[in-house]
């Protein structure tokens, strides 16, 4: 029978009411909790102790408790890799806590410190005939190329010395080689610097402060060795061994028998240090990794046997040695983090040595870092400041992990997808945030995403958060065939909150069509995202307030002159004006300032959208996630006051105004104008999104959604819009088919299109929404009278806009065309009238100045006699007028006439009236856009100017005042 099997009974598990009587507390519970954990779980075991504490007395019992076979002891070092190898041949720490009988009584079991790497299945078969087997990662990782794994079943037990460092690839290869064995980790820091989780379960947590409180440690006091602030290096090192030397002194005086530890930053200058220690008296040597085992374990039995007074070190004798007369550290070279410097503290507060006292550490203050520094000031009580800053940080590690263990893996992970660790993703503090009307049911995942396969999912224990990892592979966008493959992944953070009924989603990709997908999916689509104005209460409760970006959006459709100012800098909100009030609205803004005492950067904008800089693990996602819900949903509301209060900031929509009549693309159609593919095949019509028509608008009775007509005369869809539903855009018809090129390269259909840039709606009083925020349009003060242009229609049949069959009937377009020709300077004249018109003509005439006037003219048939009552008259007419502004830009301009006026195949053209089609494009190349001025004329017969009607000026004085405020003129081309 194996020696851990056959002697498992003579362990002892007692706490101990006097020095050496029994085990610490809580060593007792770190036994008894990996009691249960080898019961009832397969998962690693990850066991904290306090630095100092005992854990080589938990690692030799939990051979005993697991009656292991073969046992498996991982060190980080050579020196430790000697500790441990006597610590399990002689049992002695367990023994002398009376755990177990004398060595009399129980023979130790058979060791074997592996020093030279393992480089054969041989050579871990030739370890059989041991008990335990100690190495470290240098001698016997499965990572290191020539070496193998140890056999399948060789190790029952797996234990890991100084477990944080399990992430690292070296030693995770131990436990993902022994899949079959149990895995213990210890360490008194199961948190790491670059916050990399531990593999396994966090089963025993004991904190230093309670450590403290039962008398665990000795005490340990600071001895700032002061300078001055210009010394050179050589002068500090000088007086740290001036003032060393005396404390050793002192305390061999006294009959302690203290060793003395130094730690320096490199080799050389631990070299160089001992050299200088011996010349002040002491018997000190140097160690560092030049010198070779036998070398380090010869300085060790010479510091045992106090034929050494002490050591300087480069991070040797330092993580996990144990030995209790290391009673003096100077430091020469502080360590930078606060992980280390608690381990190096650690050496100093042991107890079990009967000839030794307090623990004395000398510094230099100044050279330590900040994260460090509050403990090495004068005066500080150790015992209690040290376990409040470990007991601090320990317990954000415990948060992180107990957040982490929440989530279960739900469904079957992808092949090559099963060991993907939550604990090791990093996201932007992005928010998507959306009012639900159901709770989302997270019982199972999506199998694809678009374009994008789910490989795994996981479900938090409450059933409120759930986390997606997927991954899209294809062909990169410039290579036409299979034979090159890219592979990309994104992940998807989703978090519900019951009492809210809001949704927010952190997302990698960031595509409004994987959002619209996530909604559909989980909640039915039935989402709305969060108003502006319940978004901008992350600012609840931000007190000094300072915004170094605020973005202001133009209320009109198609801002030309504005149509979005970012202002930038330290207090950018001043930079907001009164007078942006009347043609502006809040777009986003990025600040600064303090919650609770704590600094804080925060952005929002429309559309439900929260940011912050920086990424972070999925536990702190998940509680600013709650932070931010907190603010959002509170009864108070305190934003502070800044230079965003000037403006308007939108409201909810609550339901579509039946009044919409006309919508105009994003800005992005503008700027990008992607291609579009119509129909398939041969007979398919290439065009480009400016080039479709959105027409026919219908509002469902409820207000609830609305429909409209895409696409090009005979070939268009009907798309259905609706308002708290996600997808909000979805097909009504499937023919023809309309694709869109995606900044990837690749068609997406246009409801996709739709979804990722959305549309903007204007009623026919020209307030707009987009995606569930109305923006009102500001009372205007009339219209001038200027702006109305009389015009002798005698002749015209006023109530017909055109006759495509009849060209020569004197419609409205017929009898103004008739009009233009005879302009004086007439350069050229385009008819545009077809789907994506400017206008249904453009016109350009060289005017005095050396300038270029263009003048839009859009025409309609009069709904009746001549008269100014009829409102209907002018709604389609200021909607067109509006989104005609776009054409003040040169470039815009430019390009629209190249493309409608280039003859092409299966595709219809907009002729030149007047002018030829180079000379056009030359004429407006030759002026610069400062000289290139912009009027639009409304062209509408059945108005009268002398009998307009309140809500007909009120129309027509608002579409004047949208587009004044971009320095476009407009003109209504009516009756007397």
């Amino acid at each position: 029978m194996a020696y851990f099997q056959e002697n498992a009974g003579r362990l002892v598990i007692r706490e101990g009411q006097a020095p050496n009587t029994g085990l610490r507390r809580g060593q007792v519970g770190a036994l008894y909790a990996l009691t249960a954990h080898f019961i009832e779980r397969q998962e690693p075991a990850i066991v904290s102790l306090p630095t100092g504490y005992g854990k080589t007395a938990v690692l030799t019992a939990a051979c005993f408790l697991a009656r292991a076979r073969r046992v498996l002891v991982i060190t980080p070092t050579s020196p430790l890799r000697t500790q441990a190898s006597r610590a399990f041949r002689t049992l002695e720490t367990l023994r002398r806590l009376q755990a177990l009988p004398s060595e009399a009584d129980m023979a130790g079991p058979k060791v074997f410190a592996v020093n030279e790497r393992i480089g054969s299945v041989a050579a871990w078969q030739a370890l059989e005939e041991f008990d335990v087997v100690v190495c470290t990662p240098h001698s016997a990782s499965p990572e290191i190329e020539g070496t193998p794994p140890p056999p399948d079943g060789l190790f029952d037990l797996i234990l890991v010395d100084e477990g944080h460092h399990s992430p690292a690839r070296t030693w995770a290869a131990f436990i993902r080689s022994t899949p079959n064995a149990k895995h213990v980790l210890l360490s008194a820091t199961p948190f790491r610097r670059d916050r990399r989780q531990l593999p396994g379960r966090l089963i025993f947590y004991y904190s230093l402060r309670r450590a403290v409180d039962e008398s665990a440690f000795g005490k340990v006091i600071f001895c700032p060795v002061v300078v001055d602030a210009d010394a050179l290096q050589e002068t500090r090192n000088t007086a740290l061994i001036t003032r060393a030397v005396e404390v050793y002194r002192q305390d061999a005086a006294a009959g302690l028998q203290h060793r003395l530890l130094a730690r320096t930053a490199r080799v050389t200058d631990a070299e160089h240090l001992a050299g200088l220690y011996v010349a002040a008296g002491l018997r000190v040597e140097a160690v560092s990794s030049r010198k070779s085992t036998l070398q380090v374990e010869d300085i060790e039995r010479r510091l045992i046997a106090g034929e050494l007074d002490g050591v300087v070190c480069v991070d040797m004798f330092g993580e996990g040695y144990d030995f209790p007369k290391f009673k003096i550290a100077v430091l020469h070279s502080a360590h930078k983090s606060l992980v280390p410097t608690l381990q190096f503290i650690g050496r100093f507060a042991r107890t079990n040595d009967e000839q030794t006292g307090t623990a004395t550490f000398l510094a230099v203050p100044r050279d330590i870092d900040s994260e460090s520094a509050e403990l090495y000031r004068d005066g500080v009580d150790w015992d209690i400041l040290l376990a409040d800053v470990v007991e601090a940080r320990q317990q954000l590690a415990l948060r992180e992990r107990e957040t982490l263990q929440s989530f279960a893996l739900t469904g079957n992970p992808s092949a090559d997808y099963e060991a993907v660790n939550p604990g090791a993703f990093r996201l932007s503090q992005h928010i998507a945030a959306y009012r639900v009307h159901q709770a989302p049911d997270f019982s199972e995942a999506p199998e694809t995403l678009k374009s994008l396969h789910v490989t795994n999912a996981w479900l938090s224990d409450d059933s409120t958060t759930y986390l997606l990892l997927a991954k899209s592979v294809r062909s990169p966008v410039w290579y036409r065939d299979d034979h090159l493959i890219d592979a990309t992944h994104q992940c998807f953070l989703l978090r519900y909150f019951p009492t809210s009924q809001l949704l927010f989603i952190t997302a990698t990709d960031r595509s409004e069509r994987y959002y619209a997908e996530l909604l559909e999916f989980f909640v039915e689509g039935n989402a709305t995202p969060l108003a502006f104005e319940q978004i901008r209460k992350v600012l609840n409760g931000m007190t000094e307030q300072e915004f170094y970006s605020v973005g202001i959006r133009s209320n009109s459709p198609t801002a030309t002159a504005e149509s979005y100012r970012i202002v930038a800098g330290s207090n950018a909100d001043r930079g907001v004006r009164d007078t942006d009030a009347a043609n502006f609205s809040q777009g986003h803004f990025m600040g600064r300032g303090q919650v609770n005492g704590q600094a804080e950067i925060i952005g929002a904008s429309a559309g439900g959208r929260v940011w912050s800089n920086g990424k972070q693990s999925i536990p702190d996602i998940m509680d600013w996630m709650a932070a931010l819900h907190g603010r959002v949903t509170a009864d108070l509301i305190n934003i502070g006051r800044s230079g965003l209060d000037l403006l308007p900031f939108g409201e909810a929509l609550q339901r579509i105004p039946a009044s919409t009549c006309m919508t105009d693309w994003p800005k992005t159609a503008y700027r990008d104008n992607p291609q579009v593919l119509i129909g398939e095949g041969h007979d398919a019509i290439r065009t480009c999104v400016l080039d479709l028509e959105i027409a026919d608008i219908v509002v469902n009775a409820d207000g609830s959604s609305l429909s409209f007509r895409i696409g090009q005369e005979d070939h268009a869809l009907r798309v259905h819009y609706r308002l708290n539903q996600s997808p909000q855009f979805y097909l009504l018809t499937e023919e023809p088919r309309i694709r869109v090129a995606a900044s990837e390269g690749n068609l997406i259909a246009i409801d996709e299109w739709l979804e990722d840039c959305g549309l903007v709606f204007f009623t026919k009083e020209l307030d707009s929404f987009t995606r569930g925020t109305l923006q009102r349009r500001r009372a205007s003060a009339g219209i001038r009278p200027d702006s109305l242009v009389e015009h002798d229609w005698r002749g015209c049949e006023i109530g017909i806009e055109f006759d495509a069959t009849d060209p020569a009937r004197l419609t409205v377009q017929r009898f103004l065309q008739n009009h233009l020709m005879d302009l004086p300077n007439i350069s050229f004249i385009i008819y545009d009238h077809r789907s994506g018109e400017a206008a249904d003509f453009i016109v350009g005439q060289t005017v005095p100045g050396d300038r270029l006037a263009i003048s839009l003219y859009h025409c309609k048939g009069a709904g009746g006699p001549v008269s100014g009552e009829r409102v209907d008259d002018v709604y389609e007419l200021a909607g067109q007028s509006v989104k005609s502004a776009r054409f003040q830009r040169k470039d815009d301009l430019l390009r629209h006439v190249d493309r409608r006026t280039q003859v092409r195949a299966n595709r219809g053209h907009s002729p030149l009236l007047v002018g030829e089609r180079d000379d056009t494009l030359n004429l407006i190349r030759t002026y610069d856009p400062i000289s290139i001025t912009l009027t639009v004329y409304a062209v509408q017969p059945g108005l009268s100017a002398r009998g307009l009607v309140e809500n007909v000026r009120a129309v027509m004085a608002a579409a004047n005042d949208s587009l004044t405020s971009q320095g476009v003129d407009l003109r209504w081309l009516i009756s007397a």
